[in-house]
């Protein structure tokens, strides 16, 4: 058997093999008995047609076979002996059987790409100081507060203040027409009688909410400006129209006292629950600066590393990022005429985040070897511990799920990457 390599394009390599004929002989005979004692052809018992006849019949059958049962055989062979560090067969090529001659065949194979490393220690990211101030924790507590409060029927005379449930009439009119007229798919802004919302920041038209607060039931007002963000719908895009808005039912928001908050958030003390809260404020935006460093880390690897990664890789990564999409595209309402009229411009952007994420993994990978950066079996059973904590269930439970996946190897070079990253932010100044 004759092996050249032969580089090619796109982190791929070209393995052409020869093999003769008398390195073929064996497999072909074998082949050829095979169809002799199987093949039934009308007018002769099993086994007993010439071989010239069952060779008439099957004769590219024969060497569709012969093919397949020779590229099993000196392929990985013809891998070994190039010194080809093979990750997928991409292609094969221009194969070529007969008994006389032998077989011949171009193996396209991807490979791991060759790139510069780029310069990783002393990187210039800058670190910002995590500072929770008084004010903001107050502001939590209050919003705390505020998710254990109740709602009352209000009295005659009171006026709708921030956070009341409000039951109201609404319609709106664009050029004196009115908006389901205008857009018929904009059904929440056109109008709706018995309507209850909550007069409370982002939860409907900004100018209908101020316009609520202060007015009582039974009273009406009109002429409220509205005008739409570049998030509407075409017909309603940037346009002003005008609403009238009449007050139904009123339900007041009623905070509870510092006694009653404080039980009802299991907290011994209001100085306790500051404390608590600050921590976890604290915690929080230490993990976003993190998060954020990590990240300008991340784009400055890649400025740095710009080249070619195997096509196969990019497509896992992009058949894995449009699952991740469609989910979240689930949780947030996101209909599927959304997702098909948008198509193409997630098709690219999955694309685009595909390739920066497998050139990441070379990148951090070098790196791990450049550092001797390992992900230690203790790394393995501590994240394997935080994934069982958050799920609530046993370790052990979550390793089995690892290996009988499959995954521990890509689990473990995960947390390599990851121990890799941290290296590179924790070594910037």
């Amino acid at each position: 058997m004759k092996v050249e390599k032969k580089t090619a394009e796109k982190c791929t390599v070209k393995i052409a093999v020869k093999a003769e004929a008398d390195e073929v002989a064996e497999t072909y005979k074998k082949v050829l008995r095979k169809y002799m004692q199987n093949v039934r052809i009308p007018g002769f018992r099993p086994g007993k047609a010439p071989l010239q006849i069952v060779q008439q019949h099957f004769g590219e059958d024969i060497k569709n076979d012969v093919k397949g049962e020779c590229f099993r055989k000196f392929y990985p062979e013809a891998v070994k002996e190039s010194g080809v560090e093979a990750l997928q067969l991409e292609n094969v090529e221009d194969m070529l059987f007969s008994p006389e001659t032998g077989i011949s065949f171009t193996a396209v194979v991807a490979v791991k790409p060759e790139f510069k490393l780029p310069k990783y220690k002393k990187l210039s990211i800058d670190k910002l100081e995590v500072n929770v101030t008084d004010k903001q924790v107050g502001d939590r507590v209050e919003s705390l507060r505020k998710a254990y409060a109740k709602y009352e029927d209000a009295k005659e005379g009171v006026a709708v203040a921030e956070g009341d449930f409000v039951q109201i009439d609404y319609s709106g009119t664009l050029d004196g027409k009115p908006i389901s007229d205008v857009a018929p798919e904009a059904k929440a802004v056109s109008g709706a009688t018995g309507f209850w919302l909550q007069a409370e920041e982002g939860r409907f038209l900004p100018e209908l909410l101020a316009a609520l607060k202060g007015m009582k039931v039974g009273e009406t007002k009109a002429g409220v400006a509205v005008k739409f963000p570049d998030e509407a719908p075409e017909a309603l895009k940037g346009k002003s129209a005008e609403y009238t808005l009449t007050v139904k039912a009123l339900r007041s928001r009623v905070l509870p006292d510092d006694e009653q908050f404080l039980k009802d958030a299991g907290a011994e003390s209001m100085d306790k629950l500051c404390e608590d809260i600050r921590g976890k404020m604290v915690a929080d935006e230490t993990r976003a600066e993190e998060s954020r460093r990590q990240d300008y880390a991340i784009d400055l690897l890649l400025k740095g590393a710009d080249f070619d990664v195997p096509d196969f890789q990019v497509r896992n990564e992009t058949s894995a990022n449009l699952d991740r999409y469609a989910r979240q595209a689930q949780y947030s309402g996101l209909d599927a005429e959304y997702i098909k009229q948008n198509r193409d411009q997630i098709l690219v952007q999955a694309e685009e985040q595909a390739v920066r994420q497998v050139r990441l993994a070379y990148i951090l990978q070098a790196i791990a070897k450049e550092e001797g950066i390992a992900a230690t079996d203790e790394d393995v059973s501590a994240r394997i511990a935080e994934i069982a904590e958050a799920r609530h269930v046993k370790p052990e439970e979550v390793r089995e799920n690892l290996e009988k996946s499959g995954s521990m190897d890509g689990f473990r070079e995960q947390l390599r990457a990851e121990k890799s990253l941290k290296f590179v932010v924790d070594a910037s100044k």
